[in-house]
């Protein structure tokens, strides 16, 4: 009998093509910002939604979505009216997305800290079939703002003086931007875990630069 005969198998094998297509187009974008790390902060804030689902007996994927979202939005804020430096931002996603998880799991019925591990590192064989609903579903809204927007994005992340003269909406794309990292994060967190998500989107764009031109 072949392996995709099995329904787990062939699941954990969509949701990996899928990852694999999400991560890497949004990374592209992050790595031109110069914000490699942001998956990283992103990944530390959904803790908190998948404590939060948990701890509310919610589906974690989509709590997990809205928290990370709402997260990258508020480093953008906070990156443009407090004028503080995005690394700061990073680290107070980082801090407080780790302790509000902490929080919430520790709140939810026992037995939620075995299921957060699968969450933190992944677990490809486990992927039922509402989390392939969800990261197909949130895979396509990646690609769609990745390939669709490629040129605008591009250049925002590029110089964002010469976007702001050209007539774009800057500020939109760079919200826009932090959006489909925060759902690239979410899609993945099944697959590769929120501790390693970051790699995924950053390492094979670091390898492909070192073998294009452009």
């Amino acid at each position: 009998m072949d392996f995709l005969d099995y329904a787990f198998m062939q699941r954990a094998l969509l949701a990996a093509v899928l990852v694999g297509i999400t991560a890497p187009a949004v990374g592209i974008y992050l790595v031109q910002r110069r914000q490699a790390l942001m998956g990283d902060g992103i990944g530390h804030v959904a803790m908190t939604g998948v404590g939060l689902g948990f701890l509310l007996s919610w589906s974690p994927v989509w709590m997990a979505t809205a928290v990370s979202v709402l997260g990258a939005v508020l480093m953008e804020l906070i990156r443009w009216y407090g004028r503080t430096r995005g690394d700061i931002a990073l680290a107070m996603l980082f801090y407080g997305g780790m302790a509000g998880g902490v929080m919430f799991i520790n709140l939810a019925p026992t037995g939620s800290n075995a299921n957060l591990t699968s969450y933190l590192f992944g677990s490809l064989s486990t992927v039922s079939e509402s989390d392939v609903t969800a990261i197909c579903a949130l895979a396509a809204f990646v690609v769609l703002v990745t390939v669709g927007l490629r040129r605008q994005l591009f250049a925002v992340s590029q110089d964002e003086e010469f976007a702001r003269v050209t007539g774009l909406p800057v500020r939109a794309l760079n919200l826009l931007t932090a959006v489909t990292a925060a759902v690239t994060v979410t899609v993945a967190m099944r697959v590769v875990g929120l501790l390693l998500v970051s790699a995924l989107m950053v390492v094979p764009v670091a390898a492909a630069q070192q073998l294009s031109r452009s």
